[in-house]
């Protein structure tokens, strides 16, 4: 867009094919950002379940106990309250696929 400013004015056929584009781009740009939130808040939840490991197999040190609330904190503001992050055995996929993919979910898949 902004390259396209620095050349100059548009010609009415550009002008359409950029009124065309930019909804596209935008869903893009939302659903790049979204599937972004989703990653980082795997990462969170993998995060607060290695920590947790680490708890009880021995005391944490203060910079594993200061990230291990941040995350926490990260983790309960997004509404969301897991026992035990990672893979559900019972559903074959990761806590929030199906909600993620919709009621038909993943196809042959036993959602239990």
């Amino acid at each position: 867009m902004e390259e396209l400013k620095e050349q100059g004015p548009l010609t009415a056929e550009q002008e359409t094919e950029l009124a065309e584009l930019q909804p596209k781009a935008q869903q893009w740009q939302k659903k790049k950002e979204s599937e972004a939130d989703w990653y980082r808040a795997r990462k969170a939840d993998a995060r607060v379940a290695e920590l947790e490991a680490s708890a009880g197999r021995g005391p944490l040190t203060e910079a594993q106990q200061m990230e291990l609330a941040e995350l926490r904190s990260k983790v309960a503001g997004r509404g969301r309250e897991k026992e035990s992050p990672g893979r559900d055995e019972e559903r074959g996929g990761w806590p929030g696929d199906r909600a993620r993919c919709g009621a038909g979910g993943g196809v042959g898949v036993d959602w239990g």
